[in-house]
């Protein structure tokens, strides 16, 4: 698993992409964010629509500044071109992200 980015309290690793498997490969990566972490702001390609799946923790997930609560086993579909961050509760977050590539 390889550390794609991180930040004040947060983590996102790469759990899979196409430099892991040839051709055509779904996107998937792991948010893990400790008690009240923000992540960056994001946003869904053109071309992709993302799914969000909360495995563990509780928060909150701002897309296109609508605010939806977040708890374990949520998920979350993103369209093509939503704007998205994430914000962790009390006990933290962890969440699959993933696309198809």
């Amino acid at each position: 698993m390889a550390i794609a980015d991180q930040g004040d309290g947060w983590t996102l690793s790469t759990l899979a992409d196409g430099s892991h498997i040839d051709g055509l490969a779904m996107v998937a990566r792991r948010w893990s964010m400790a008690s009240g972490a923000r992540s960056p702001g994001c946003w869904v390609d053109r071309d992709a629509e993302r799914f969000l799946y909360v495995i563990r923790g509780e928060g909150t997930a701002v897309i296109g500044g609508e605010r939806l609560l977040l708890d374990r086993e949520s998920v979350v579909w993103l369209e093509a071109d939503d704007a998205y961050s994430l914000e962790a509760g009390p006990s933290g977050l962890e969440v699959l992200e993933a696309q198809s590539d």
